[in-house]
Formats: structure tokens, C-alpha cells, sequence
């Protein structure tokens, strides 16, 4: 029998603790997770249209964007908390739904009782 016999090596796993450090990559990656960032490209001739539209065309435009990049589908909804985020309140989102619609950026399609469903168009 040799002298490490007598030693119980699962008494020290009790005792050990574990820490994660922060890094510059885990405090980007956490906040990454956390925050909305917009995917582009977006073509400037269709920025430029939408900001010389009237209200909060551009920030609806961009939450189009941003929510069509996130969800991967051609045509989306915008949620609330979305807009709430962008500081667009609900008429604001109609007007701008309507300015854009009006402007060939996007195509709307509303239904009584649902979401308005909205489609960007490629060539305004």
C-alpha cells in the first residue's frame, strides 16, 4: 500500500470554487446579447428617401430592417417593444407606415384585427 492511500480525493472538490473573469471579449459578447444593433448594408439612395420624408419614416424604415435582418423573412411585423425602444409611438408607426408606402420604400398589408405586415421593396 503506497501513502496516498489514506487521502480522500473527492474532500478537497468541496472546496473549490470557481470564478469567471471578465475579459474585453466576455464584456462585448454579454453585451452583444443584450443590445439591438442594425445589419446592413442599407442602400443611401433609400436612407436618403426616407429621411426627407416627414415624422419618423427613417426610424421606421430602420426598425423594418432591423427586424427583417433579425427574423431572416421577408415580410415582419414590428413589435411594440421595438418601437417603444426607437421612441415610436403608434401613430407615429401608422404615418411612417403610410409615408413609406406612399414613397415605393415598402409594401404594407393590413387586416383588420392583425398586425400590419410589411415587405421592403428593393427598388423604390
Amino acid at each position: 500500500m503506497g501513502i496516498f492511500n489514506n487521502i480522500d480525493s473527492t474532500s478537497n472538490q468541496n472546496d473549490i470554487k470557481q470564478t469567471e473573469v471578465e475579459t474585453n471579449l466576455t464584456r462585448r459578447s454579454r453585451v452583444r446579447r443584450t443590445e439591438r444593433f442594425l445589419k446592413g448594408p442599407i442602400a443611401l439612395p433609400e436612407i436618403a428617401a426616407a429621411s426627407r420624408l416627414p415624422g419618423k419614416a427613417l426610424a421606421v424604415l430602420l426598425a423594418i430592417h432591423h427586424q427583417s435582418d433579425l427574423t431572416g423573412r421577408p415580410v415582419v411585423t414590428l413589435p411594440a417593444r421595438l418601437l417603444a425602444d426607437l421612441g415610436i409611438s403608434r401613430g407615429a408607426k401608422s404615418r411612417g407606415l403610410q409615408v413609406l408606402e406612399k414613397a415605393g420604400l415598402v409594401t404594407v398589408a393590413r387586416s383588420r384585427g392583425r398586425a400590419a405586415r410589411i415587405q421592403l421593396r428593393t427598388t423604390p
